[in-house]
């Protein structure tokens, strides 16, 4: 200490405090918030990815979802959105390592309600997809189909003759 410094005496466990959360700030934070406080504060809210529509209109992707070819439809959605395996995984509901095995042809989506909660992620279309295949909340609605979209009409209906 130098001669003529006045030093603030304090008893042990007194220090200063955050404003926000209350807890003991370090010697060497000169701020009024904690570490963890600022850094919130300093970090806005990361919004959820979205896959933009006129993705639906590219043949590679319709003709995958048209083949159930569900690791190339991701592995294609995410060349043309310059996604993150991770934000696919956060939009999808289905796990990072899941997706990466399902892109590289180690696993084959076949479960119908993974299927659903992947094409509901995604947001596509229902005259894409079906009406199979969609939740009811996204049922196909007429004049909602994308220009290049796959009719619905097209799949094939089989009656029984009459004998």
């Amino acid at each position: 200490m130098l001669a003529g410094q006045i030093t603030e005496t304090r008893p042990p466990g007194s220090g200063r405090r955050c404003t926000e959360c209350g807890c003991r700030l370090n010697r060497y934070n000169d701020g009024r918030r904690c570490f963890a406080c600022s850094h919130n504060a300093a970090m806005p809210e990361a919004s959820a990815p979205a896959i933009p529509q006129d993705v639906w209109d590219n043949c590679e992707v319709q003709q995958a979802l048209i083949s159930r070819d569900f690791g190339f439809l991701c592995l294609r959605i995410r060349e043309l959105t310059s996604m993150r395996q991770d934000d696919l995984a956060l939009i999808t509901g289905l796990s990072q390592p899941y997706l990466s095995m399902l892109e590289s042809g180690q696993r084959k989506l076949t479960n119908i309600d993974k299927i659903v909660t992947l094409l509901d992620g995604m947001n596509v279309p229902g005259s894409l997809t079906g009406p199979m295949l969609c939740t009811p909340n996204r049922a196909i609605s007429p004049g909602t189909q994308s220009p290049g979209a796959l009719e619905a009409s097209t799949i094939p209906v089989y009656t029984k003759a009459p004998l």
